[in-house]
């Protein structure tokens, strides 16, 4: 993203230290109740503490996310684009991205949960050599909870009132795509490379590409490339070329 939305190096320090100091006591004592006290009520305290925790951490590392909200709201930054949909197209293109974030959210906690009950049998079938397991077994099995529920809360359950939003928006911005009725950041972009037009199931969709620049170990460049779709609305499906010229002109 602009300078405007990156934290400084003094505040992603303090971002990553706060992290150390509220997630290193929850890794040992989860590995502490595994071994010593097998007993359901330390594990719920554990995951109450672990998921306040978590939303303490979400809201330090998002800092950046709300100040892009907040100017959207207050409307300090002008939208490259704005796409206004019908019901049936706008439904469409929810559920496709309900459908994508609910398979990655599936295959991560199932792929951690699987992994965790390995491990926690290897544990007790070890006995007193499987303690190492048996803790990286029962943090792995907390982590696909936390993981499955928090995509719940912050991704999957505001995607899906966004079917029945009012104001069926999306605005385009340099920094992300942002539904406008709940103000969900649909995607945030980090280095806009390039746009264009693409045909997707017959749909005429802007395309664009983004790069999350970044360095090896080694030292040589390790950018990623991502590259995220947006229909064009039908009504607008004639003018699909000024909205790209549009476009384009406004990232220059």
């Amino acid at each position: 993203m602009d300078k405007t939305y990156r934290d400084n190096v003094g505040f992603s320090f303090i971002k990553v230290i706060m992290f150390i100091i509220l997630l290193t006591p929850l890794l040992i004592s989860i590995g502490y109740i595994a071994i010593q006290n097998l007993e359901i009520h330390y594990f719920l305290y554990a995951f109450i503490y672990g998921q306040l925790a978590i939303i303490f951490i979400k809201l330090i590392f998002e800092h950046s996310k709300r100040t892009f909200i907040s100017d959207v709201i207050e409307h300090r930054l002008e939208p490259i684009l704005k796409f206004e949909y019908e019901q049936e197209e706008w439904n469409n293109f929810i559920k496709k991205v309900l459908k994508k974030k609910i398979k990655r959210n599936f295959i991560i906690s199932m792929t951690i949960l699987l992994i965790s009950i390995i491990l926690i049998i290897i544990g007790y079938d070890l006995k007193n050599d499987g303690e190492f397991a048996l803790a990286i077994g029962y943090n792995l099995l907390m982590l696909s909870l936390f993981w499955g529920l928090n995509n719940y809360i912050f991704i999957i359950y505001p995607l899906s009132n966004a079917l029945h939003s009012k104001i069926k928006e999306i605005q385009c911005f340099k920094y992300g795509l942002i539904l406008m009725d709940n103000h969900f950041v649909l995607k945030t972009f980090n280095y806009i490379k390039n746009i264009h037009l693409v045909e997707i199931d017959n749909e005429i969709n802007i395309c664009f590409t983004d790069e999350t620049r970044g360095t090896s170990v080694e030292g040589n460049d390790a950018n990623v490339i991502t590259k995220t779709h947006i229909p064009i609305p039908k009504k607008n499906k004639n003018d699909s070329d000024k909205i790209y010229v549009k476009a384009f002109r406004k990232l220059m």
